[in-house]
């Protein structure tokens, strides 16, 4: 077991976005949250990935619970509403900044997920050129700098 809520709820404010949420998502698998707009799927996933806290219940990640999860968000990957993106650059020196961050010193890194992600052949092309489907590709491939365990997809 990778992935657990155990009674969630979340409140910005006054404002309740997940209400008393459970749900297991067993490693080795996928899974997939299905909503309408609003029902606070992005805020779930944000939460699994530290960049916001629970209000109440608790969540499992890798066997650790609560504040001891956040010592293993380095495992996990995110593409959460838009990439981080620099516009300026081109993919491959948005993914060597983002493995310089990450400590990842694969000599063929950057070029295996450029590859991975179809993007192999863009050069120096800066990323504000890019269309919209090949800035989500580029994200995508920054959620796999450091080949996590956990990789988080919101809309992707």
């Amino acid at each position: 077991m990778t992935v657990t809520f155990d009674h969630v709820s979340a409140c910005y404010g006054r404002r309740t976005i997940l209400e008393d949420v459970s749900f297991t998502a067993d490693s080795g698998g996928v899974t997939a949250l299905i909503g309408r707009n609003g029902a606070g799927k992005t805020t779930l996933l944000k939460l699994l990935s530290g960049l916001a806290a629970p209000t109440a219940g608790d969540f499992t990640l890798f066997g650790a619970t609560g504040r001891h999860a956040r010592a293993y968000l380095s495992r996990v990957g995110t593409l959460i509403e838009a990439p981080g993106i620099y516009p300026n650059l081109s993919a491959a020196e948005n993914l060597k900044l983002k493995c310089l961050a990450l400590g990842v010193r694969r000599r063929n890194a950057v070029s295996d997920l450029l590859d991975t992600v179809g993007l192999g052949s863009t050069g120096r092309k800066p990323v504000r050129h890019f269309s919209l489907g090949m800035k989500q590709r580029l994200g995508i491939a920054l959620a796999l700098v450091g080949d996590p365990d956990l990789l988080i997809l919101d809309e992707p």
